[in-house]
């Protein structure tokens, strides 16, 4: 099975969007940046994903390179789950 590779864009974050969305990872996953989840099957890290990213459209977050934009916590623990099926 490939792995899930979750890539939060840092351009446009506030520093407590950052650590909400950290923080929402890790409930879900256990992981942090740099990390792969126990069972090998999702990779997290953050990146400067360039000019792809505007202000508007942050937080955003890239899935195996599909782009998700505006993504809150919350929307993100339904991505997650999403693919944990």
């Amino acid at each position: 099975m490939p792995v899930t590779r979750l890539e939060i864009c840092t351009e446009h974050l506030t520093i407590d969007q950052r650590e909400d969305l950290l923080d929402a990872v890790w409930a879900a996953l256990r992981i942090s940046p740099g990390m792969v989840t126990a069972d090998g099957n999702v990779e997290l890290t953050l990146k400067q994903c360039g000019e792809s990213v505007a202000a508007e459209d942050a937080p955003l977050v890239r899935v195996n390179e599909i782009e998700y934009r505006n993504v809150t916590p919350e929307r993100l623990v339904t991505l997650m789950k999403r693919w944990s099926r």
